[in-house]
């Protein structure tokens, strides 16, 4: 008799021992799909079947469901239905989210969960102290009842590989488009830099300086300068409305029509008409641009100038100081101007001209007070005497530096002066 029990328990431990060695090779061949499928980068709709099909017909899960976290955040927790089969279908349209709140660790559900007892099992899923999933399993038929919660650990395992996998698979392809993205700017950025004129002709009459300290956004800043003939000179400065790459490319095209439009200028009101429809052409009413411009005469000693929706420039002379706002709207608001005017002054000796963007006046200090056109006006009284336009600049930026104590500016400072030397 004693040989028979002893030879009885020895198949037991056979059995089990079996048994468990099939687990295993069963476990090392799904570990073995699944990471085969992840190098060769198939889609997280791939790599879920070969989970289900694992715990549904290897396993024999009758009961499973998996919600995972869409936003892979700690502090906004969204969770879908990613995998769901044999239970109550109601549950895939509970707020899940709540019934599953501080569960952070794998445990029985019991029989009176009205929302979960389908179930015999929750096994949350972490990575980094952030939910990737939940698993929900129950009616577990592999091996006998003692050892079924066995296969618990390594179900979450699993789950952790393919998601982790999946989130990194994303985090890889952000770090692509980001690099795109980088390269894209900065070869915007490039191309907004070369609208500026690299110098400006030394004229007896006429000293022009123009500043561009660009900001790490895209803008759309412009200023330019030309020669029409021997006594007129055209100044002007630009502004698109928003950043990034396609207000870059706005002013592209805004820069070569005005380049090939000067070139036939009969009439500062012509040519605004027809740049006013070359934006509505280009952007068709989703951006528009400020524009200043004015032509110097040195023959007539009188400046001509549109003001179209831009910051007013400040004219500086023995009587005081000036905001030039005659003009129109901004370019590309309407398809036709609903008015025009044009603005005229005479210059005298030492005049100044001052155009700026308004990266300029929005500068704000520790107090959230924007440097404004009062604080220009201000800072144009008090350098009635600079030597030159350089120093007029340089001056200016230090001041602007001082007002917001020396913080990055947070958009794009563009400056274009001119004084009359006659």
């Amino acid at each position: 008799m004693q040989h028979n029990k002893t030879l009885s328990e020895g198949e037991v431990l056979l059995n089990k021992i079996l048994a468990d060695l099939e687990l295993k090779e069963l476990q090392l061949k799904v570990l073995l799909d699944i990471t085969q499928s992840i190098n060769r980068n198939v889609k997280i709709e791939d790599l879920l079947s070969i989970y289900e099909n694992f715990l549904k017909n290897e396993l024999k899960v009758g009961k499973l469901a998996l919600f995972t976290n869409d936003s892979f955040s700690e502090e906004n927790i969204v969770l879908k239905c990613s995998l769901f089969y044999g239970a109550n279908p109601n549950l895939k349209t509970a707020n899940i989210s709540e019934i599953l709140k501080g569960i952070d660790s794998p445990q029985p559900i019991s029989p009176s969960n009205r929302y979960l007892n389908d179930f015999a099992f929750v096994l949350p899923v972490f990575h980094k102290d952030v939910p990737l999933a939940y698993v929900l399993i129950g009616n577990i038929k592999h091996g006998d009842s003692e050892n079924r919660t066995e296969i618990l650990p390594f179900v979450q395992l699993i789950t952790n590989i393919i998601l982790v996998a999946n989130e990194n698979k994303k985090f890889a392809k952000d770090q692509i488009k980001q690099a795109e993205l980088k390269k894209e700017m900065s070869v915007a950025a490039k191309m907004q830099t070369m609208l500026f004129p690299v110098s400006f002709p030394d004229h007896p009459l006429i000293e022009i300086h123009g500043t561009y300290l660009p900001h790490h956004r895209i803008g759309g800043d412009y200023y330019d300068y030309f020669v029409i003939n021997e006594h007129e000179h055209i100044l002007c400065i630009a502004d698109v409305s928003g950043k990034g790459v396609s207000a870059a490319l706005l002013m592209s095209n805004f820069q070569a029509n005005l380049r090939a439009l000067v070139r036939h200028f009969t009439t500062l009101e012509v040519l605004i008409e027809e740049l006013n429809t070359c934006v509505m052409n280009s952007a068709h009413g989703e951006k528009h641009i400020t524009f200043f411009i004015c032509l110097v005469n040195t023959a007539t000693n009188v400046l001509t100038y549109i003001n179209a929706g831009h910051p007013p420039p400040i004219l500086s002379n023995e009587k005081g100081i000036h905001l030039l706002k005659t003009g129109t709207t901004g370019l590309g608001m309407f398809d036709e101007l609903p008015f025009l005017s044009l603005g005229y002054t005479k210059i005298t000796p030492q005049t100044k001209l001052l155009c700026y963007t308004d990266g300029v006046i929005e500068i704000e200090n520790s107090k959230e007070q924007q440097f404004g056109i009062e604080g220009l006006e201000k800072f144009m009284v008090e350098s009635t005497h600079v030597k030159s336009l350089k120093e007029l600049h340089s001056n200016l930026i230090e001041t602007l530096k001082s007002f917001n104590n020396s913080r990055p500016f947070l958009d794009d400072i563009s400056l274009l002066s001119c004084r009359y030397r006659n």
